[in-house]
């Protein structure tokens, strides 16, 4: 039973980071499109210049984050293949979607070091990704970076697995766990329960962001739709109403572009 529980709000918590997942990179595409409409503008103010230099910050942030998840997603493949992992964890890995590890990265962002996975590089960015991924199964404790090879997870903290996230896999690892003494199994029991709860609070605040990013998408549609008509126009020979409204497209896009950045804190104390 708490097995089960655990995975219904994991896969809640999965589906509606999927949701935002989707709701940024359309939010990445509007973006472009308004970089272009105002692009194409003669004379605008040189604020506008620098509004967007901001602006490419919080999207490159955001477009490295995929990208990253991806040579993840990759290496991990690679590496369950490459020491046997074992059918099942083998499966588990090379049968997940990139879209899982990707909504993970864009959310989370974070390896269990605490650095932002985006700005590692070489042995520093192997290491991190191999702790990203092994933070170990439903039971306390995880594994490090040594189950980072054949367990994808999500960051240390937690400890969650990706690949156990259904029904049947999680109670297959659950069932197969050899626990040496009752008082063994209590505890792998109260972990679960521990993560249930750390997995309801961090759905709570993946939905408030999804609820932000889709009101300001939303909004940045309206702005945009609006300011269509001033296309390859000079910004000199628009009235003072007129350069308000191309005012309010930047103004609105810089808050778009700002909750691409917007990641969730991991409790301390999930550690």
């Amino acid at each position: 039973m708490a097995v089960a529980e655990y995975n219904g709000v994991f896969t809640a918590m999965a589906d509606r980071g999927l949701s935002l997942l989707r709701q940024r990179e359309r939010s990445t595409d509007l973006i472009e499109l308004v970089e272009q409409l105002v692009n194409s503008i003669a004379n605008t103010p040189k604020s506008f210049d620098t509004d967007f230099d901001e602006i490419e910050v919080h999207r490159k942030r955001f477009l490295n984050a995929e990208d990253f998840a991806q040579k993840v997603l990759e290496a991990a493949r690679l590496s369950a293949a490459g020491v046997g992992a074992g059918f099942a964890a083998g499966t588990a890995v090379a049968g997940l979607a990139p879209s899982a590890a990707i909504w993970v990265a864009t959310t989370f962002g974070t390896a269990s070091t605490g650095t932002a996975i985006s700005t590692l590089s070489g042995a520093a960015a192997s290491q991190a990704a191999l702790a990203w991924l092994g933070g170990g199964a439903l039971a306390a404790g995880g594994g490090g970076t040594a189950a980072g090879t054949t367990l994808l997870a999500l960051a240390g903290p937690i400890g969650w697995t990706i690949a156990g996230a259904t029904l049947l896999a999680s109670i297959a690892l659950f069932a197969k766990k050899k626990f040496e003494n009752r008082e063994a199994k209590h505890e792998a029991l109260t972990a679960i329960k521990h993560n249930t709860t750390l997995v309801k609070g961090m759905d709570a605040q993946i939905d408030d962001l999804l609820q932000r990013t889709t009101s300001l998408r939303e909004g940045l549609v309206k702005s945009y739709g609006e300011a269509l008509v001033h296309f390859r126009a000079d910004f000199h020979a628009l009235a003072p109403a007129e350069r308000s409204t191309l005012a309010t497209l930047v103004n609105n896009t810089k808050s778009c572009a700002t909750m691409l950045s917007m990641r969730i804190e991991q409790d301390a104390d999930s550690e």
